[in-house]
């Protein structure tokens, strides 16, 4: 047929609370796994496995090259098979087991490695396969949500990511780099697909037709139109910017504690807890505000409220440099209000600026890279920038570095304007 038939969505009665846990707890495990692996374990590794100071950082840097590389072309291309697949398990579901299962060799394979060659290849196969799983399942949420309840289910997938954060963290923040971290983030993806599976049992109930074939530049083109137009294109550049902010302050906040709040005093720690205490905040915003965004028939005023709390923490860190530990752990607070207001919408939104049902897997997809491109790309950038700027007597890189993470939030703050299908 010409042209695709769209996905019918559920009504809403039905939907409840616990069907929406179930749904969303692989978001759960993802996060488990993603936040841990990428902050903390693989520069673990790594060290362990290049000994020669002054080439750490470089190996870091090669093998989150590699993994942002799959993270930004994987999610989009997955997503397009998963939209034109048709099985009596479903479009999604066997994509997602799959690549999850085939996750765990390469988990395996990180913590056995011997060799920096051997980590860098478990690391690109967690990349390329979980990438894949939750490209398959960014098109589930589409496929089974009823609209009206957009709103609750970016709540309730806003909190999972926020509980999975804190959850991973906290264990390896206890364990270390050691094997058995690594058993327990498999163990945890895998308990977390049985609930999503069977939330997402409908899933692939209605037939997809494909479209006429078309030229490969037409392809191309028609592959990539949502990020340059309409509504998703917006969603999506907007999460980019939010998403490069969030990433700016989270990836030097660990130096940036040491060398301005505690005079160079070890930060593990206090990270840790500042960290904590921001999730702990964030969640019942996370979860609310996706509730009351559908009750309201709103979304924009959480965006903005987000950005402005998130831009008065940068804020505070540039003018003032505070030392007092209690008045930087306020702030912990204040960052995870705006941190899980942004959280509770940003699936409904771009759910909301679909444009094509038939293929929300590969839109999602494209959606995924806001999330996932800034983390490969930043820290290139803004450790060195630091250290070019930060003088002997001095610690003004940070300065510098965190007004960019201001301008990033005010740029995805400001432009959800333009999104005009949504309120």
């Amino acid at each position: 047929m010409a042209t695709a038939e769209a996905v019918a969505a559920p009504s809403a009665p039905g939907y409840s609370n616990v069907w929406h846990a179930g749904l969303s707890a692989f978001w759960f495990g993802s996060f488990f796994l993603w936040i841990p692996l990428t902050t903390v374990l693989l520069q673990d590794r790594v060290d362990h496995l290049i000994p020669q100071h002054g080439m750490q950082n470089t190996g870091v840097g090669i093998a989150a090259g590699i993994g942002g590389v799959l993270a930004v072309t994987v999610p989009p291309l997955v997503g397009a098979w998963s939209d034109r697949l048709n099985t009596r398990y479903g479009r999604r579901r066997p994509i997602i087991v799959l690549g999850t299962l085939l996750t765990m060799p390469g988990l395996f394979l990180m913590t056995a490695a011997s060799s920096y060659a051997e980590l860098l290849v478990g690391y690109a196969i967690v990349q390329f396969f979980f990438n894949a799983a939750g490209a398959a399942y960014a098109g589930v949420v589409p496929d089974v949500v009823p609209a009206q309840q957009f709103g609750k289910a970016s709540g309730f997938l806003g909190t999972m990511t926020l509980l999975g954060i804190g959850a991973g963290t906290g264990v390896t923040s206890l364990l270390g780099d050691v094997p058995l971290v690594y058993l327990i983030i498999g163990i945890v993806v895998l308990v977390s697909l049985g609930p999503m599976l069977w939330a997402a049992r409908d899933e692939g109930k209605t037939p997809v037709y494909r479209k006429s074939s078309m030229p490969f530049g037409d392809t191309v083109r028609e592959f990539l139109r949502p990020l340059h137009e309409g509504d998703l294109a917006w969603v999506i550049f907007t999460r980019l910017m939010v998403s490069a902010g969030i990433t700016v302050v989270q990836v030097n906040l660990l130096n940036f504690f040491k060398d301005v709040v505690l005079g160079g005093a070890k930060a593990d720690t206090f990270t840790a807890i500042w960290l904590l205490v921001m999730v702990v905040s964030a969640v019942p915003f996370g979860f609310f505000g996706g509730l009351l965004s559908d009750r309201l028939h709103r979304r924009k005023i959480f965006v903005y409220l987000s950005g402005a709390a998130q831009s008065l923490v940068a804020v505070v860190f540039i003018l003032f440099y505070p030392t007092a530990q209690g008045v930087v752990m306020a702030l912990a607070v204040a960052y995870g209000v705006g941190y899980g207001l942004y959280y509770a919408v940003d699936w409904a939104l771009a759910c909301d600026t679909l444009p094509d049902k038939s293929q929300s897997a590969k839109d999602m997809g494209l959606f995924h890279i806001a999330l996932t491109f800034p983390g490969a790309v930043i820290p290139f950038f803004t450790g060195p920038l630091i250290d070019a700027l930060n003088g002997p007597h001095g610690n003004g890189g940070y300065r510098v570095v965190f007004s960019s993470a201001v301008v990033f939030m005010i740029l995805g703050t400001a432009f959800v304007s333009r999104i005009k299908t949504v309120r």
